[in-house]
């Protein structure tokens, strides 16, 4: 009889540790899957994104001035200082009828050379004139190309 009880609470003790083995795994799985990495990558090419939408005019309405076209080109060369090692992170630069500024890898790879060439750009651009400024998405939805042109 003893034995018998003996037994039950050894069954009993396994059964428990299995219990919370099984717990800790499902709380484990679900912290995961909370902290996807697809969730952040949406946030952060979304965070991304937000410093040159508000620049975007795209194919329609009146453009916005030469000053807001320099404020964006600083923010490039902000964004180029803070990603330098992310290549997906710089995106080319294209003033219509002048420079294009190539970006990703080759901007990692001449970096200085990538910021100069925006800091001409922005010398380039006209603060009373109006311009029309477009956006090309990758296929990850982050801007990989600012197309600025003059109308």
């Amino acid at each position: 009889m003893e034995n018998a009880s003996k037994a039950l609470i050894i069954a009993g003790s396994i059964l428990l540790a299995v219990l919370i083995i099984a717990m800790g795994v499902t709380i484990f799985n679900k912290a995961r899957g909370a902290a996807s990495t697809e969730n952040l990558d949406a946030a952060e090419i979304n965070m991304f994104n937000q410093k040159f939408d508000k620049y975007i005019t795209g194919n329609f309405g009146s453009g916005i001035m030469g000053s807001q076209v320099k404020t964006l080109l600083s923010s490039a060369i902000s964004n180029a200082n803070t990603n330098q090692d992310e290549p997906s992170k710089l995106p080319a630069i294209e003033l219509v009828g002048g420079t294009t500024i190539s970006g990703g890898q080759a901007a990692e790879t001449d970096l200085q050379n990538y910021i100069n060439a925006i800091s001409s750009m922005r010398n380039d651009i006209i603060s009373k004139s109006n311009y029309k400024v477009v956006a090309d998405y990758g296929t990850s939805g982050l801007i990989t190309k600012i197309i600025i042109e003059q109308i």
